[in-house]
C-alpha cells in the first residue's frame, strides 16, 4: 500500500478478509486507567468490559475486508488525514444505550472536543465514500465503548441505572487526538482483540476562528 510521510502500516496484503475499523484511539495512561476503573463500580456480572485492545473512538466500521479494500481504506485515512487538523477532547461521564429499558452498551462521554471529534468522522466518511465504501446507515455518536451486556439477566434496569447515575460526571481526563488508526478486529470467546493495521497522522490546518461563535 503506498504510504505519504508518517504513515505507519504493518499489514502486507496476505492471507484472509480481515474484519476492520477505522478509529481514533485513546493512549494516554492516566486516562486508559481511569477509564478501566470503571468496571469495579458497576457490580454486575452481565458485562462483558473491554480489555483485548486500546479504547477508541469508532469513526467507520467496516466489516470483514479483502486486501483491495483493505488499501483503499488505508487510502481513505491517508486523505482523511490531510483535511484534519489535530485536537483535544475531554472524556467526561458514563451512559448506556439505549438511554431507557434493558442496556446493550456502557459507554464513556466525549464533552470539550466533541465537535471536531464530528468532523473528523465526517472526513472519514467523505473520503471512504470516495473510495467507494458505502456510507452509514446510523448519524455518528461520539463515545467510547466501556463494555457490552451479554447477559441482560444479570443487569438489574434499577440498581444499574442508579450506578450510571452516579457516574454520569465522572471525569476522565483530556487527551490529544493526533491520528486516525485502521484496526483488525480479531474475534475469540474472550472478546475482541484491537491490531492496528495502519496509523496516519492528523496534518490538516486547525479551523479558522469567527469572532462570535
Amino acid at each position: 500500500m503506498p504510504s505519504s510521510s508518517g504513515t505507519r502500516t504493518t499489514w502486507r496484503g496476505r492471507g484472509s478478509p480481515i474484519r476492520c475499523f477505522a478509529a481514533a484511539a485513546v493512549a494516554e495512561r492516566e486516562v486508559v486507567s481511569a477509564l478501566r476503573s470503571v468496571a469495579g463500580r458497576f457490580p454486575f456480572h452481565g458485562i462483558k468490559w473491554v480489555a483485548g485492545g486500546p479504547y477508541h473512538f469508532t469513526l467507520k466500521f467496516l466489516g470483514e475486508q479483502d486486501g483491495v479494500h483493505v488499501a483503499a481504506a488505508g487510502r481513505a485515512l491517508e486523505s482523511a488525514a490531510r483535511a484534519s487538523a489535530r485536537f483535544r477532547v475531554v472524556l467526561r461521564g458514563v451512559g448506556a444505550f439505549p438511554g431507557s429499558g434493558p442496556p446493550r452498551v456502557v459507554w464513556a462521554g466525549c464533552r470539550e472536543g466533541k465537535e471536531e471529534l464530528t468532523r473528523l468522522a465526517s472526513a472519514v466518511e467523505e473520503a471512504f465514500e470516495t473510495e467507494g465504501f458505502p456510507p452509514e446507515a446510523r448519524p455518528f455518536s461520539p463515545h467510547l465503548t466501556l463494555g457490552r451486556v451479554k447477559d441482560p439477566r444479570a443487569v438489574p434496569g434499577r440498581p444499574f441505572r442508579e450506578v450510571l447515575a452516579a457516574e454520569s460526571d465522572t471525569l476522565f481526563g483530556a487527551l490529544p487526538v493526533d491520528d486516525l488508526v485502521l484496526f483488525r478486529s480479531d474475534l475469540s470467546p474472550a472478546g475482541p482483540t484491537y491490531v492496528p493495521l495502519v496509523r496516519v497522522p492528523l496534518v490538516g490546518r486547525p479551523a479558522a476562528f469567527t469572532p462570535g461563535s
